[in-house]
């Protein structure tokens, strides 16, 4: 089993293995804030975010939003005991999200660089709960067997791109491009050049999917 622990952390966040810096980092959540904003025409208040590391957004989402509220949930009980209380991070993982008791969607949902290290089985877990949280808008980062083989591959599970947005589909997700997606009772209120357009994979009924 892989440990999240601070070696880990320090290798790919820190270190010279580290495939993105501060910089494209800053760029993502602006992109995030600013889709999600558009969605719902206002400023950001609260955002979930699951598999959240460190919690290295939180302090950039402050920056760009100081009145934002951030959680993160994240696996590691390093990060949680070293960065828990200072960017408000509770223990947890992708598919026992219903464990957890959440007042209201969030308008931001953050799952960056996650679902690519989890199994089938647990991504069709955790994937319908994640996608009822959605308040706004979703960023979804995942990584696929088409892209180039960056930063972390121990435990990368090869799946092509079709795979996913059939998942993110059949959980209600449609998507905005970008890896930013919506729930679907929010993409009817967008303009009909907001959406991207509608392939001959859209238009059909999604096939059912298997776990593991």
């Amino acid at each position: 089993m892989k440990e999240y622990d601070r070696t880990y952390f320090d290798r790919w966040y820190r270190g010279p293995d580290a495939p993105r810096g501060e910089a494209e980092l800053r760029r993502s959540a602006r992109l995030a804030v600013a889709m999600t904003e558009s969605v719902l025409n206002r400023d950001i208040r609260t955002v979930l975010d699951v598999g959240a590391g460190e919690g290295r957004w939180q302090p950039i989402l402050h920056e760009l939003r100081p009145e934002v509220t951030y959680l993160g949930i994240e696996p590691s009980r390093y990060a949680v005991k070293r960065f828990g209380e200072a960017r408000n991070l509770r223990e947890g993982t992708f598919e026992e999200l219903h464990l957890h008791v959440f007042d209201d969607p969030f308008d931001l949902v953050l799952c960056a660089d996650v679902l690519h290290y989890l199994s089938r089985a647990r991504v069709l877990a955790g994937i319908a709960e994640l996608a009822d949280l959605v308040g706004g808008a979703a960023f979804l980062e995942v990584f696929t067997d088409e892209d180039p083989a960056l930063g972390d591959r121990e435990g990368f599970q090869q799946r092509p791109a079709e795979w996913y947005r059939t998942v993110f589909h059949q959980a209600g997700l449609r998507p905005l491009g970008m890896q930013m997606w919506v729930h679907h009772e929010l993409y009817g209120d967008l303009d009909e050049m907001e959406r991207l357009p509608r392939g001959p994979d859209q238009n059909a009924a999604p096939s059912p999917l298997r776990s593991d």
